[in-house]
């Protein structure tokens, strides 16, 4: 897969969990630790990583595709209608809290 094949078929994954806060925020928090693992740089002082700055240590490939591998299986069970997402306007309201 091309990067523009690969950057479609992550939004549209992402635009199935849009709606759900805590899928979402197990996300933001996945990337922003894969970012900092990937560039060695550290993530902003707000950021989750920061928080987590004691007792952070980078994860395995293993560790990252188990975490992937759920966020996958909450996507599915949302589609499923088996969880409830949250709103986008609940999204864009966290974003900003």
């Amino acid at each position: 897969m091309n990067t523009l094949n690969l950057n479609a078929e992550l939004f549209r994954e992402l635009s199935y969990i849009a709606d759900d806060e805590n899928s979402m925020k197990k996300l933001l928090k996945y990337v922003k630790k894969l970012a900092a693992q990937q560039y060695k740089t550290p993530a902003p002082a707000s950021s989750i990583v920061a928080e987590e700055a004691e007792s952070y240590r980078p994860k395995t490939k293993a560790e990252l595709m188990e975490d992937l591998n759920e966020v996958c299986e909450e996507i599915k069970l949302i589609r499923a209608g088996k969880l409830k997402g949250q709103t986008w306007e609940e999204f864009k309201h966290e974003l900003h809290d």
